[in-house]
């Protein structure tokens, strides 16, 4: 017992450096450190093994990407020609087909809608036409369904009374003779005032009317009041009506015999150039947004209504003033009284004309020295409001009542940052719905197209406008 207790103690006292003594042993085996460096060197080749066919793998992709698949499709280019002059507008939707066809270099011809074929993820924006006088394309929807803004392709002809093809942005025009019924005959209007005559050259009997007449000026007028100012749009359906309807996209008509209009539309042989009313109509996009106001002139009579509502009436006869055997509606004509204009724009002033609040006149075209001698100069109308890529109905209405000149300029004056200023030749846009600008030429053009040669004394009552006007485009005349 003794001798374990001793033998106890002293593992105790040793305890300490028995311990370290043992850890001084430990070591790793040789064929452990064999074992290691070979799973190391392993590793190794399995990762650069690994690395050379992701690259290999990554290569063949590329290589049959752009060598093989790219090579069996190349992209191709196509152009889009808009349809020509082969017919007027129309509401019914149009297919349009993509055909590989070279771009035409042809002014008069819509520009091309160039698209890629084959492309991936092409994107198109929609097309507009700037306001400013600089054309941009954001309302035209560049795709395979396009968008009815280029209604059937804009053109850039027409002008005088119009064309009878139409010009794919056009408006519909149609010739309403007051004289005659639907069948021809002498018309309620002609009552009392009206003869028959012998033709000379045809040896025939015909129906003479003193269109001069107050009777017959005030029936007339009578008329247009229903249809303009009451948008009674039955009022000229029981009068003789034009076989063919003409298509216009501006209307600058300087002074001219008002034979013109009956020739224009076919029906010379059958109506006299007096007692006439020509209505345009359609829908419009408004190029841009802002504050508007129509300027013009006509003899007899110019009109608008623009989203239903009368907006300009300009010339010698306005239907707003029209009273039962009264001669009101007249301010400059076949009256005695020398100040009846100037009585009229002073009402107009005064507000005492409820129906050309807002109206004014310009005098200032001094080219113009038929309309400014007798009604003023160019009348403005009233202001109104659109929004851009919006659709209106407008209606544009042309009258001659008792025969003799003829003619009306209808253009636009955009307002939204106040009027600009008098007498600056620019300062009103030409409304217009495609991209034909009326010159001394083209207008000689159009009405020899129907016949008629234009005078010198038409050709010097040109008025001048802002010749990169926006683009109305008609989007269909219904």
């Amino acid at each position: 017992m003794l001798a374990m207790k001793k033998k106890m103690r002293y593992i105790g006292r040793r305890k300490q450096p028995y311990c370290t003594t043992m850890a001084l042993h430990i070591q790793m085996s040789d064929e452990a450190l064999k074992q290691l460096r070979r799973a190391a060197l392993m590793n190794k080749l399995i990762s650069f093994g690994a690395c050379a066919g992701f690259l290999l793998l990554f290569g063949g992709i590329l290589y049959f990407t752009i060598l093989i698949i790219a090579s069996e499709q190349p992209a191709e280019f196509i152009a889009y020609q808009a349809p020509s002059s082969d017919g007027p507008p129309s509401s019914n939707p149009v297919s349009r087909e993509l055909s590989a066809r070279t771009a035409t270099t042809n002014p008069t011809v819509t520009p091309s809608v160039i698209v890629a074929q084959n492309a991936v993820g092409a994107v198109a924006a929609p097309v507009s036409l700037d306001t400013t006088g600089e054309l941009s394309f954001d309302q035209m929807d560049v795709s395979v369904n396009l968008d009815t803004s280029l209604g059937e392709g804009l053109g850039s002809d027409g002008g005088g009374m119009g064309q009878g093809g139409g010009d794919g942005s056009s408006l519909k025009g149609e010739y309403y003779d007051l004289k005659l019924t639907k069948s021809g005959a002498p018309s309620s209007l002609t009552k009392g005032i009206s003869s028959k005559v012998k033709n000379s050259k045809t040896n025939k009997m015909e129906v003479v009317v003193n269109t001069n007449s107050t009777a017959f000026r005030q029936r007339a007028a009578e008329k247009l009041h229903e249809f303009f100012t009451r948008n009674n749009q039955r009022a000229l359906a029981g009068f003789y009506k034009a076989p063919q309807s003409l298509y216009n996209p501006h209307f600058c008509l300087p002074s001219i015999e008002a034979y013109v209009a009956p020739k224009s539309f076919g029906v010379a042989d059958v109506c006299k150039p007096s007692g006439l009313v020509v209505v345009y109509h359609g829908r419009v996009r408004a190029p841009k947004s802002g504050k508007l106001r129509f300027v013009g002139m006509g003899d007899d009579f110019l009109g608008v209504r623009f989203n239903k509502e009368p907006v300009l009436e300009a010339g010698y006869m306005l239907p707003s003033l029209w009273k039962k055997d009264s001669d009101s509606y007249e301010v400059n004509s076949f009256t005695n009284d020398p100040d009846r204009l100037k009585n009229h724009w002073r009402a107009v002033k005064e507000h005492k004309l409820p129906a050309f609040d807002g109206y004014e006149q310009d005098p200032s075209y001094r080219n113009l020295s038929v309309w400014n001698e007798g009604v003023g100069g160019l009348t403005l109308g009233k202001v109104f409001e659109v929004k851009e890529g919006e659709v209106y109905p407008i209606q544009v209405i042309v009258a001659e009542i008792p025969g003799g000149q003829f003619g009306f300029v209808l253009l636009i004056e955009d307002v939204t940052n106040g009027p600009g200023k008098k007498g600056d030749p620019k300062r009103y846009d030409l409304f217009r719905t495609n991209f034909a600008v009326p010159t001394v030429e083209s207008l000689r053009k159009a009405l020899k197209d129907s016949g008629i040669a234009m005078p010198q004394s038409t050709a010097d009552q040109m008025p001048s406008f802002n010749e990169d006007s926006p683009i109305w485009t008609v989007v269909d005349v219904d």
